[in-house]
């Protein structure tokens, strides 16, 4: 089985989650490209779609992909998945940001985890990923007062999951 992983990524998370799944198919086919490589889907038996969620919306790059790739993807065997710093977010943003058109013929949508890393962003992105951090540690970047939260993750556990519902759908599915 030939699969697509593409992905857009912000920071940086995206695409480490793109070659981790990647990794844990190491026994298909796989190809794992950016977005903006203009990889052509149509040669491939599987797409996975990987994109950030960026104050509460897919990245720009992720919707631009959609509207443009949106009748081959209805014809694809696709999975999507989100990298979010506010997993228990992932039902609404699923809902909000993947077209339903899309979202109605995937195999799988999940929710890798994500990171606030100000190191992984420039400019805007990295004041406000400051600001969410500082917030959520309580007050400070060391977190001294907040003992309800948590940074966010990448999610090893999701992306074994989401890598055994590819392999099922490979299975299960005439390609």
């Amino acid at each position: 089985m030939k699969i697509a992983i593409v992905y857009t990524t912000t920071g940086g998370t995206t695409r480490e989650c793109a070659y981790l799944l990647a990794k844990q198919l190491d026994r298909l086919d796989v190809t794992v490209a950016d977005m903006n490589d203009g990889i052509d889907i149509e040669s491939f038996d599987a797409v996975v779609i990987g994109f950030p969620i960026r104050m509460g919306k897919a990245s720009k790059r992720a919707r631009r992909y959609f509207k443009e790739n949106g009748a081959m993807l209805k014809k694809t065997k696709v999975g999507y998945f989100i990298c979010c710093g506010f997993v228990d977010c992932f039902e609404e943003y699923k809902e909000k940001v993947i077209p339903k058109e899309l979202r109605d013929g995937a195999f799988d949508i999940c929710c890798l985890g994500g990171s606030l890393e100000p190191s992984r962003f420039k400019g805007f992105d990295k004041i406000v990923v400051k600001a969410v951090r500082s917030e959520i540690l309580g007050g400070g970047e060391n977190g001294e007062n907040r003992t309800d939260m948590s940074l966010p993750t990448i999610m090893d556990e999701n992306i074994a999951q989401f890598a055994d519902s590819i392999k099922k759908n490979g299975e299960n599915i005439c390609w």
